[in-house]
């Protein structure tokens, strides 16, 4: 999801929600532990919470398909992230992101949320167990 800051303006403080599908396939093509990704489901809520302050609630789901450590065989890695993340046009700390030409999008902030969930080593056992 993409936003202009004039878009996001017109809620006036009241949160508003979305909901995206992201294809990521392209991002993965040069990672070799990541054999595939199922399309990513984004579901949120906005909020202008001052000037041009945002906050933006995410719950992340899909699936990533990784290499076993010990054998190689493809293992279904279920993503499930709740993030909250502020975007700001100044930088005020560390915590908020930078608004960059007047435009708030969610694909790279969502991206980089999944790639840094993404274990360095999965075992297909592991996950398994982690399921039941």
């Amino acid at each position: 999801m993409k936003w202009s800051l004039q878009q996001l303006h017109k809620y006036l403080g009241r949160p508003f929600t979305f909901e995206t599908t992201y294809d990521f396939s392209q991002e993965i093509e040069n990672l070799d532990d990541v054999i595939a990704i199922s399309e990513i489901h984004v579901t949120g809520t906005g909020k202008h919470l001052f000037d041009d302050c945002f906050t933006f609630a995410l719950h992340i789901v899909g699936n990533m398909t990784l290499e076993d450590a010990r054998t190689l065989d493809p293992v279904i890695f279920p993503i499930d992230i709740h993030i909250t993340e502020t975007f700001n046009t100044q930088l005020f700390d560390d915590d908020s992101r930078l608004i960059e030409k007047n435009t708030v999008d969610l694909r790279p902030v969502v991206w980089e949320d999944i790639y840094l969930e993404k274990p360095m080593r999965v075992v297909k056992e592991e996950i398994q167990n982690n399921q039941n």
